[in-house]
């Protein structure tokens, strides 16, 4: 496995979890999963599968919750700017359902088509869809409101 995969498994987890140390277990357990399983090593869709079953197997029983943002205080100029929007951003995926969170992040970042989505996903497509144009819905309404403030 290489740190691509790795990051690109470790981002998906983020993703899912809201909240990078929780994707860093997730992502162990992903990776420990599809070595005993005997999975290829060098398949994303493998990794992100095992990561996306190890998430739904520790939401079983959990409640939802949103996770506070982390604080960047004493941090000045542009890279406190471009901090504070990354920490906007995430507060508005965040207001988001997870499967809409997990939907936005593999068809945006991952570059997935809705069928390859529900494929890999066990959703039928149109619920993908769905999915994908309420979360870009709510995520620019939300943005929206926030710049308005």
């Amino acid at each position: 496995m290489d740190r691509a995969m790795l990051e690109r498994g470790f981002r998906y987890a983020v993703a899912l979890a809201g909240d990078p140390v929780v994707a860093d277990d997730l992502l162990q357990e992903g990776w420990l999963r599809v070595r005993r399983a005997g999975g290829p090593a060098s398949s994303v869709p493998y990794l992100l599968r095992a990561i996306r079953s190890a998430w739904l197997d520790g939401r079983r029983g959990a409640s939802r919750g949103l996770v506070d943002l982390v604080e960047h205080d004493g941090v000045v100029g542009p890279e406190a700017e471009r901090l504070i929007e990354a920490d906007a951003l995430w507060a508005g995926l965040l207001t988001l359902s997870p499967i809409q969170r997990e939907v936005l992040f593999l068809h945006l970042v991952e570059g997935w088509t809705t069928a390859e989505i529900g494929e890999r996903t066990g959703t039928p497509t149109n619920t993908v869809q769905s999915h994908l144009r309420r979360g870009r819905e709510s995520l620019q309404a939300w943005l929206t409101a926030e710049a308005a403030k």
